[in-house]
């Protein structure tokens, strides 16, 4: 079944980034080359918490409830599972064999983290070549049964790789990327299909998105360029989708600016778009209220998280320093080194937030 939303839009990519909205106390993060670490938002400290067990990570994705975290290492090879519940990893598994590579473009896990889904890439070790295949399925694997139980056919372009969301209830997977599908998690039969893929209003240009933040289980912002059509102007805009409903809105903000990442207030009245240059909207009147261009000061970061009493905005993901800024004004207040670069940018540990344990 394809069903189109009422507002729709068309965009190539949408990339699973780091939870920007959160209530908790501490933050999780890796650097190099192995070891997790945590940072405390009350005394702005990093603690080593412990290793991977297979070198680097290359990335992650939480499950729903904060608990569980799949982080891909090994050169892309092996999946290690970590428990927030006991600050460790608990489980890893490596799926290559004599003569295949198989590498993790993602791991993500689903509710309890029974079972972890895979973008895989295959390659075939030839005696005079490597035969490189193009991720065209979605393998689950079992973490009881140690073993890929099912393969999901991708369809479509070879390189559309999604982003995995799971409904709060357990009962459907969301596969993001230019288009919304969903399926059945028992039977991973397809239910429901949303395109994105038209403009917002006549005349416009189509949206052209760089990335999604999940706040909150199932509820993702993204930042969004299109063209105005009266006078050709770039404007930057906020979309929200709501994957248990299965439907999203949207607003223009304001003339484009180097805009990518998504951060929300915990009490859900301030969004905050960076990296490059950096915008505080109010969202109650969907307004700009702060513009800074050059926010970015020739770095380039991919995690952005707002304190859990909204005062201070956390910037950091690449290289070996967090930046502390006033969420008021955006003005620098503190660097804290982290120990080595980041591997694993921070993000919050929602799990002890959410269950009071």
């Amino acid at each position: 079944m394809i069903r189109r939303l009422l507002l729709a839009f068309g965009f190539a990519a949408l990339l699973a980034g780091t939870a920007s909205g959160q209530d908790a106390d501490r933050f999780l993060a890796g650097i190099w080359p192995d070891e997790l670490i945590t940072f405390d938002q009350e005394t702005l400290t990093f603690d080593k918490v412990g290793s991977l067990r297979h070198g680097a990570a290359t990335n992650n994705n939480w499950t729903a409830d904060g608990r569980y975290l799949a982080i891909v290492t090994g050169r892309m090879e092996t999946v290690e599972v970590f428990d927030a519940a006991a600050m460790a990893v608990v489980d890893d598994f490596r799926l290559s064999t004599v003569g295949t590579r198989i590498r993790f473009m993602s791991a993500t896990p689903g509710p309890g983290a029974r079972r972890i889904y895979l973008v895989p890439v295959v390659v075939d070790l030839e005696p005079d070549r490597f035969i490189h295949k193009t991720p065209s399925e979605i393998w689950v694997f079992d973490r009881e049964a140690r073993e890929v139980t099912h393969r999901i056919p991708l369809g479509g372009a070879d390189d559309w790789r999604p982003n995995i969301y799971f409904s709060p209830d357990g009962a459907s997977v969301f596969l993001v990327n230019d288009q919304i599908v969903e399926l059945d998690a028992e039977t991973f039969e397809e239910t429901d299909r949303i395109e994105l893929d038209r403009p917002l209003a006549p005349g416009y240009g189509g949206v052209r998105g760089h990335s999604l933040d999940e706040v909150e289980p199932g509820r993702l912002f993204g930042v969004y360029r299109t063209v105005e059509p009266r006078q050709g102007m770039e404007l930057f805009g906020l979309l929200e989708i709501r994957l248990p409903e299965k439907t999203f809105s949207h607003f223009e903000v304001g003339p484009q600016m180097r805009l990518a990442r998504f951060a929300l207030s915990p009490d859900g009245k301030r969004g905050y778009a960076g990296l490059n240059d950096a915008a505080v909207i109010d969202m109650e009147t969907r307004q700009v209220i702060l513009r800074k261009k050059g926010f970015e000061r020739g770095r380039t970061n991919i995690s952005m998280i707002v304190s859990a009493d909204g005062k201070r905005l956390f910037v950091s993901g690449v290289g070996d320093t967090m930046y502390v800024y006033d969420a008021e004004t955006l003005e620098p207040e503190t660097e804290i080194f982290a120990g080595g670069d980041f591997m694993i940018p921070p993000q919050p540990i929602r799990y002890r937030a959410t269950t009071g344990n």
